[in-house]
């Protein structure tokens, strides 16, 4: 988490740069204007919504949420402000945003001890719902007669009972690696099983925003996926700039969609999810995992 914040703060100080040296000959184009701060507002809507940020509103660091709480007010009238092409105001008012999102993500670096627990009881919920998913799939395809679908899912079952186990004696993280690796065996396996035949994973959600909150699970499901195949050295030499671009492309996706959910756009941020996750699969695909 420390490492991104410093990644997107460095990125925001080359924006800001440019900005700087476009704005002082006077030849921006207002378009240009306004895709900067549209870059750059994305960039600090990933600080303020990173899953270290909403564990801070769990209330055992109320400073930190204050601090959080005031970037995302801030960054609400930045969108005002660009909206009427009041581009000083919405510029200023942004570099505010920012300084109070960085705050909050030293904050967060210093206390991840404190925090960590929050973000990986986050993690276990949301991995639990993705394996079940997709085991779901899987089941399918066993009563179909599908032998390998039958040991499939009862391997996926067993990882799901041991980290189940480890979740109750306290073992989070050890939990959150077993699910991680349900949740890697279910996604290859699927791929591979539903090759030439229709899987079914219906799913139901009550209204746009449930639906929308789905999807963004999903992509932090695969945001652990990622990092787990990082972390098995399967992204090293020129892939792994391919891996962090297509990262990088989801994550600003991810902003867009947090900005349109914030605006009562639930489809339209669903939609954009959906390529969100889907960057993260191609870089996925690129350490081997054949996701779709």
């Amino acid at each position: 988490m420390a490492r991104w914040a410093v990644v997107q703060i460095f990125a925001l100080g080359m924006l800001s740069s440019v900005a700087l040296a476009q704005g002082g000959d006077g030849g921006t184009s207002i378009e240009q204007r306004r895709r900067l701060i549209e870059q750059k507002l994305r960039l600090v809507e990933s600080l303020v919504n990173s899953p270290a940020a909403q564990a801070s509103t769990d209330g055992s660091e109320t400073e930190t949420f204050a601090l959080v709480l005031n970037g995302r007010k801030l960054l609400d009238r930045v969108r005002d402000a660009l909206t009427a092409n009041r581009f000083d105001e919405a510029t200023s008012t942004l570099d505010e945003a920012l300084r109070s999102a960085t705050r909050a993500s030293a904050r967060l670096s210093n206390k991840r001890g404190v925090l960590s627990n929050s973000v990986q009881q986050s993690n276990y919920k949301n991995l639990s719902e993705q394996v079940a998913t997709y085991r779901t799939g899987i089941e399918n395809l066993a009563k179909q007669g599908d032998g390998e679908a039958k040991s499939v899912s009862a391997r996926i079952n067993l990882l799901q009972v041991e980290a189940l186990k480890m979740a109750e004696i306290g073992k989070i993280g050890d939990a959150n690696r077993k699910l991680a690796d349900a949740y890697k065996l279910a996604v290859e396996s699927i791929s591979r099983l539903r090759a030439g035949q229709t899987v079914t994973m219906s799913l139901k959600f009550d209204t746009p925003a449930d639906e929308y909150d789905y999807e963004r699970k999903r992509f932090q499901s695969s945001e652990i996926l990622v990092d787990m195949m990082i972390g098995e050295g399967r992204g090293e030499g020129d892939r792994r700039n391919m891996v962090d671009g297509f990262v990088r492309e989801g994550k600003q996706l991810l902003g867009l969609a947090a900005d349109q959910a914030h605006g009562g756009d639930y489809k339209g941020a669903v939609a954009v999810m959906e390529k969100a996750t889907a960057q993260l699969n191609r870089a996925l695909q690129i350490m081997g995992v054949p996701v779709y």
